[in-house]
């Protein structure tokens, strides 16, 4: 993996997590890819809103990036908003090299972070592709007691808004869910599909609300609001589709199907079988010399034998042993 800075817009810092291609990883050479955009008032960007969403988007297979945009009495939000743009802008215009699809980058951001996000996918014209937006400020009454003039989120949705994933907790004494529920209800009358979740318990700034991310404090850790994470992976999934894969996974079915006489029986186990052995020499003698050169071979079945050596046996041929093993089992 390859971490790295780069510097975007007014010189805002852009850390890059990029998971580089593996010949074992073939289907995951190219991946999909997660901007996060941290909280903290526009005054500062939060550390436990960074790195920890990036490394946790990333075991999910997402190459992540992190912005840590303008912020501070002398940066108006104009030049946060343009940080965010140019981000966004670099990480499709160098999308063959960092090993991601263009059209599926998703924007995450958090409170203050969540509030650019939301803008960057309703007031931007280049818009991301999904919106995963935790306990997010909307509104534009809330610019004022941060001296900022800010982009009013719910008056900006639009058709063009891209699938949104929002969560908040209705605990949240620092952002009010008005700010939720106002931009719910935007996203409900231009008819964009989004999911979301309001949870019980929860104070405002929660992140992962796991230990890690917790500052030593026990109310930011909340076992039901750490489901936003996995439930946010699976949106983007059905958004953005997953990586594909060959055959269909295993079923209880298949564990029954590999404890008889079978094409999904291991081959180490087919050939104590004198029957299914003879069987095996005739319909397929290029595993059956195979199992006595390769004694890794005895563990696969000729099911997945056959994915590794598409041609050891002609479709006729496993047919007619498919039909022999049947019979003896």
């Amino acid at each position: 993996m390859q971490i790295f800075t780069q510097t975007v817009g007014h010189d805002a810092p852009l850390t890059c997590y990029v998971q580089e291609p593996s010949a074992e990883l073939a289907n995951a050479a190219v991946r999909p890819a997660v901007l996060v955009l941290p909280g903290g008032g526009y005054f500062i960007t939060s550390d436990r809103e960074a790195e920890p969403i990036a490394l946790a988007y990333l075991a999910e297979g997402f190459n992540a990036f992190v912005l840590r945009y303008a912020v501070g009495p002398e940066s108006p939000f104009e030049m946060s908003f343009d940080d965010a743009k140019a981000a966004l802008a670099w990480i499709r215009d160098n999308s063959a090299e960092l090993h991601i699809d263009p059209a599926k980058v998703a924007v995450v951001g958090f409170s203050a972070g969540g509030h650019l996000a939301a803008s960057l996918a309703t007031a931007a014209e280049d818009k991301p592709d999904a919106l995963v937006a935790c306990y997010p400020v909307t509104l534009e009454e809330f610019g004022p007691p941060v001296g900022k003039e800010i982009v009013d989120v719910p008056s900006h949705v639009s058709a063009d808004t891209p699938p949104t994933f929002l969560f908040s907790t209705s605990d949240d004494t620092v952002v009010p869910i008005r700010n939720s529920i106002a931009f719910l209800a935007a996203l409900a009358e231009h008819a964009v599909p989004f999911e979301s979740h309001i949870y019980l318990l929860g104070p405002h700034g929660i992140s992962l609300a796991k230990p890690l991310t917790a500052s030593g404090q026990g109310p930011m850790v909340e076992s039901s609001v750490a489901g936003w994470l996995p439930d946010s992976v699976r949106f983007l999934r059905t958004v953005f589709g997953d990586f594909a894969v060959e055959g269909e996974p295993e079923t209880y079915q298949t564990l029954l199907n590999r404890r008889r006489v079978s094409l999904d029986m291991p081959l180490g186990r087919l050939v104590a079988d004198e029957r299914a052995a003879d069987s095996l020499r005739r319909h397929a003698p290029a595993l059956a010399a195979a199992m006595e050169t390769d004694p890794f071979v005895g563990s696969a079945s000729i099911r997945q034998a056959l994915g590794h050596q598409p041609g050891a046996v002609s479709p006729e041929a496993l047919a007619a042993l498919e039909r022999e093993l049947a019979e003896l089992g």
